[in-house]
């Protein structure tokens, strides 16, 4: 079946590919760059010890057991997902780690939570917003259920920006267009969130800017390539065999060391005023 966004419609897909997307959001959640990305971002939200956190969109918990082997964190932590199969994957991995007793996992839609206002003291959103169907809404929930003077941290990619090289530049924009439409809902998201946060009653304390690139060689985007590229023909956008044409290409470029992606990421950390 003819999907778009993978993570938006997760629910439907089958599962061996939902198999291969827990992969990619664990290989990601190791991998050196974007963790340095996600510890900068959290390191500046200067959360107390004992801080009451949810995290939105969580996925197999990666975010949620990196603070939860914090030495200087005891707080609670509750992660929510749109997808069971993405929640039994976050806690068993929580168990494996030994960390499953110091995190609540839940089955939960961002736009509708069933949690109460001004429950916590921080709001993660980490690569959700350019996912779900009406960002906005979710703003709105995170600004609802996040205490007055809480924050409410974001991160996500510009993914307008996503590109790969390849020698034939009119199929390498094609080609890069059908990556994010099988990927992403909201590839700008980054772009209006100003506006939309606006919208949502929260302000802005601070951004940070990341370029993610690797040149002649990498790991992320190569593995980002191998996991998606073939959404991109399930989703009837391109054709198996300029899909496949496309990634004998990267891979030549990498065994060459000719290999070049890269995509924008963006952090803006935000807080609800303590008087609307």
């Amino acid at each position: 079946m003819a999907t778009r966004d993978a993570y938006c419609f997760i629910n439907d897909l089958d599962a061996s590919t939902v198999e291969g997307l827990i992969a990619r959001l664990e290989f990601r959640g190791k991998d050196p760059t974007f963790t340095r990305m996600r510890d900068a971002y959290l390191a500046q939200l200067a959360l107390p010890p004992t801080a009451h956190i949810l995290e939105l969109g969580c996925g197999t918990g990666v975010v949620m057991r990196a603070l939860a082997q914090r030495s200087d964190f005891s707080g609670h932590l509750v992660g929510v997902d749109q997808s069971p199969v993405l929640i039994t994957a976050a806690r068993r991995l929580a168990a494996e780690e030994g960390v499953d007793q110091r995190i609540e996992f839940q089955v939960s839609d961002a736009h509708h939570l069933a949690v109460a206002d001004s429950s916590f003291d921080a709001v993660i959103a980490h690569t959700l917003l350019s996912h779900v169907a009406d960002p906005l809404m979710v703003l709105k929930e995170a600004a609802r259920v996040v205490r007055p003077g809480g924050s409410v941290a974001i991160f996500d990619g510009d993914f307008a920006s996503l590109t790969f090289a390849h020698p034939d530049r009119a199929f390498a924009r094609v080609m890069d267009e059908a990556l994010i439409e099988a990927v992403v809902t909201h590839p700008r998201l980054m772009r209006d969130l100003p506006r939309l946060l606006q919208q949502a009653g929260l302000d802005i304390m601070a951004t940070i800017a990341y370029v993610y690139s690797e040149v002649g060689t990498g790991t992320f985007f190569a593995g980002f390539a191998e996991a998606y590229a073939p959404l991109v023909q399930h989703a009837g956008l391109m054709a198996a065999s300029q899909v496949e044409d496309w990634l004998l290409e990267q891979r030549r470029a990498l065994e060459q060391h000719t290999f070049f992606a890269a995509c924008n990421f963006y952090a803006y950390l935000t807080r609800r005023p303590t008087a609307q």
